[in-house]
């Protein structure tokens, strides 16, 4: 599980980086610009991998809890919406407006259902960790005073994301035993 830890504390920490006041502006002074995006995305790439590698290794491992019956059919709403908010992240839409931080969103609703619908040790680490990291930094967001960009003249970006969540999220329900070994649908 050692794998599954430095995977998430390099991830989750170089994307952590902009709630460390001046850090951002200090990584990019000091690597300059194109520096730092080199930098950021190759530790984000090694700590995604080594989460993934890690995950797969430590599979299964014991259980901390016994999650609620009700717990995948929360995540059977949530990921979808969760989907379609990391979708309405990158595209001009009111959904964007309205929640103001989608993909953090989208993080806290797809860690917290994965929480409710599982209770073994390696995913408790994996998805607390996605949990508390993103609602630390949803807080840090609006303590910022991040402002929400200006509202769509139409509605098209929103029937995209929601259109193309939910393609994701039926693939995905499809696909899920064979990617993550746990069926979603029969």
């Amino acid at each position: 599980m050692i794998f599954l830890i430095i995977g998430l504390v390099l991830f989750i920490g170089i994307h952590s980086i902009r709630l460390i006041p001046g850090g951002r502006n200090a990584m990019i002074s000091g690597f300059g610009p194109g520096g730092f995006k080199v930098l950021y995305s190759l530790i984000s790439l090694v700590g995604f991998g080594l989460i993934i590698y890690g995950k797969i290794e430590a599979h299964p491992t014991d259980s901390l809890y016994y999650p609620p019956e009700w717990g995948r059919t929360l995540a059977l709403f949530a990921v979808p919406a969760a989907l379609i908010l990391i979708v309405a992240a990158y595209t001009p839409s009111h959904i964007r407006r309205f929640v103001q931080h989608p993909m953090l969103l989208a993080v806290v609703l797809w860690s917290g259902a994965h929480l409710m619908a599982n209770g073994e040790r390696a995913a408790v680490y994996l998805f607390g960790a996605f949990f508390v990291w993103s609602v630390l930094t949803l807080i840090a967001a609006f303590i910022r005073g991040d402002h929400p960009p200006k509202p769509p003249e139409g509605w098209g970006g929103d029937v995209v994301a929601i259109v193309i969540g939910a393609l994701f999220a039926a693939l995905l329900a499809r696909f899920h035993l064979y990617l993550f070994g746990v069926g979603i649908i029969g």
